[in-house]
């Protein structure tokens, strides 16, 4: 595992363990992870930049539960229509907060939505591999570990930054209250029971040039042989 320090001057890399390279001409499936507000899509955006095709399971969540969808119709028979807006979407952040009080309410619903994003996802993985026999696919897995997926990619990076730095971004983010922010964050996994199921780790608390240096680092270690 190699963990990328973006607080210092130069990427320093703290331990290694594993394989950098992968074989040409087969794809490449790079799970990219971590806490909320941590990151993974800004590494993930770096990732793409340097011409990896990008897939975000939260956008594959979107897709799922689309009005009229058979999910979100399994959800609303479930929750009641208290979690749809007006327009008929699903509001997923009163859902959110139901869920993060009731931990059998969040494996109700992982039940109902997790089977169509992982079929969103083979589909689209598919797709990709069809134009790109060799493509490298990132993938960003926020309950990549939690899941026990970890072992469906060839590399997992790891995207850390400090619990009030994530509080304060999706308080940020979100408009969220304090408290909020503290229970999205609190029903997670820590990152440090994470760590032993990484290949790199990212430690990102330092300027965003940081993270775009630590991102094409990682990308080139991995693909340098290919």
């Amino acid at each position: 595992m190699e963990r990328f320090d973006l607080r210092a001057e130069k990427i320093q890399i703290i331990r290694r363990r594993g394989s950098d390279t992968y074989v040409a001409e087969q794809m490449l499936k790079i799970a990219v992870t971590g806490g909320a507000a941590s990151g993974k899509t800004t590494v993930c955006e770096c990732f793409g930049r340097l011409g990896a095709h990008v897939i975000s399971m939260d956008a594959l969540a979107r897709e799922a539960v689309r009005p009229e969808s058979p999910v979100l119709e399994a959800i609303v028979d479930h929750f009641g229509q208290g979690v749809l807006v007006p327009d008929g979407s699903l509001d997923r952040r009163k859902l959110r907060g139901i869920i993060t009080m009731d931990p059998d309410e969040r494996k109700t619903l992982e039940e109902l939505i997790h089977p169509e994003i992982f079929r969103l996802f083979e589909k689209e993985v598919t797709a990709i591999e069809s134009r790109h026999k060799d493509a490298v696919v990132v993938v960003e897995v926020p309950l990549l570990i939690e899941l026990g997926i970890e072992g469906q990619f060839d590399v997992v990076v790891l995207v850390e930054a400090g619990y009030d730095l994530q509080k304060r971004r999706i308080m940020a983010r979100e408009g969220s209250s304090g408290h909020d922010a503290e229970a999205l964050l609190d029903m997670q996994m820590p990152s440090e029971a994470k760590r032993a199921h990484a290949d790199y780790i990212v430690e990102n608390m330092g300027s965003i040039q940081n993270v775009e240096r630590a991102a094409e680092e990682i990308y080139n270690k991995i693909t340098e042989d290919s």
